[in-house]
């Protein structure tokens, strides 16, 4: 046999024996290449996925925080944090808005102090990422972690999460925390011959607004404002919808002849939506000579029903 053919054997052999191992690695090589053409196509989406903008708004329409301000607002937080982190419970109270001081705790130290131990009940870390801003208040996710390094267990482990607020009052940032934003004052009212309503004041949460009003009943007979009988029967006009009262769905809203009552109307509302309230509806005033509990026919009863708006703007 000449060297050739010798060449042609030995060749064909080794193909034989490693043939299906070659093609196996040239197949893992193409399909490795091909993952490779194609990831470098999407460089801008691999960067989002894995860029931290903690000053950055997830909700843009309110526009980014002032750099000016950025600085001030870390160190306020971090300030806070350690604060509670280290239970100087007077240092952190003094650092929330006083609207905050009141609505959330009643200006009582004590009640703060039950909220930082609720979630400080061991060494902790946080991450900060700004959520929105509209009208010089920014709003951030704050999210608090067990600090895993200092404690060496995982046991148990649950992120504790909750919006807070930042506004600017003198030279320094206050924090309103929980999800409270602000409270603004009200001088809105409406009156007819059977009742008269006037909102006082609004409490504004991140997910809630609360409408706080003086409720007088002008007549001698009971007025039935709600009482679960009817579909949205106190409702938050929004222009593209009305949003229900949410605090009455178990409880009856009834004034008795003569009577003046201090009620709250809640709803749900996001801070940022960019929907301005209009008007609150009482969509069926119900007039009763006679008011028993747990009627289940107040509309059938009623001498009189009609619908009752107070404009809020």
């Amino acid at each position: 046999m000449n060297l050739n053919g010798k060449i042609t054997i030995a060749i064909r052999n080794f193909f034989k024996k490693y043939g299906r191992i070659i093609l196996i690695v040239l197949v893992i090589w193409l399909i490795v290449f091909i993952i490779n053409q194609y990831l470098k196509k999407y460089p801008k989406e691999k960067s989002m996925i894995n860029t931290y903008k903690p000053d950055s708004p997830i909700i843009n329409d309110g526009g980014s925080v002032p750099k000016k301000y950025v600085e001030n607002i870390n160190q306020t937080v971090e300030k806070y944090f350690n604060y509670c982190n280290t239970k100087n419970y007077e240092q952190a109270y003094n650092i929330l808005t006083d609207q905050c001081k009141e609505y959330l705790y009643d200006n009582d130290l004590l009640l703060f102090q039950e909220y930082v131990d609720s979630i400080f009940t061991q060494n902790k870390i946080y991450n900060l990422q700004n959520y929105s801003n509209i009208d010089d208040i920014y709003v951030y996710d704050l999210v608090i972690l067990d600090d895993i390094e200092s404690t060496g267990t995982t046991e148990g482990y649950e992120p504790y999460k909750e919006k807070i607020a930042l506004r600017k009052e003198g030279n320094e940032f206050r924090i309103s925390n929980q999800g409270y934003i602000e409270s603004k004052t009200y001088t809105k009212f409406a009156e007819d011959e059977n009742l008269k309503v006037t909102i006082k004041s609004k409490d504004i949460s991140y997910s809630r607004e609360g409408y706080n009003v003086t409720l007088t009943n002008k007549t001698d007979k009971y007025l039935v404002l709600s009482d679960n009988t009817l579909r949205k029967e106190i409702t938050l006009n929004l222009g593209d919808q009305k949003r229900g009262v949410i605090n009455y769905a178990n409880t009856s809203l009834v004034l008795s002849p003569g009577e003046t009552r201090d009620e709250v109307f809640i709803f749900d509302k996001f801070y940022d939506d960019q929907k301005d309230p209009t008007e609150i509806c009482i969509e069926d005033v119900r007039i009763l000579d006679e008011y028993f509990e747990n009627d289940e026919d107040t509309a059938g009863n009623a001498s009189r029903m009609y619908s009752y708006t107070i404009k809020l703007r």
